[in-house]
């Protein structure tokens, strides 16, 4: 249960570097779709939100819970793809 959800305009503003927001659990996924108005990405997928004037693509990832019913390769695969397409690898 989320009693008080953060203020993620008010942390992007604090971060004006930040060029992506990754998610790997349902309820932290359904806090960006809420506050962003955006729709929700399939998992291993990206959308872009604008958020401060500026385009960020929101990532919602497999979870790297072992109940989590994706093999390990393929969870590594989707967060190989993620990290290539921000830059990282």
């Amino acid at each position: 249960e989320v009693v008080t959800p953060s203020d993620l305009h008010a942390m992007l503003r604090a971060l004006p570097h930040c060029r992506a927001i990754v998610t790997t659990g349902e309820k932290a996924t359904d806090t960006i779709v809420e506050q962003f108005a955006c729709p929700k990405p399939k998992v291993g997928e990206s959308v872009e939100i604008v958020a401060g004037g500026r385009t960020l693509h929101f990532w919602r990832m497999p979870s790297s819970s072992r109940a989590y019913p994706l093999s390990l390769e393929r969870k590594a695969e989707a967060y190989k793809k993620m990290l290539l397409a921000e830059g990282v690898l």
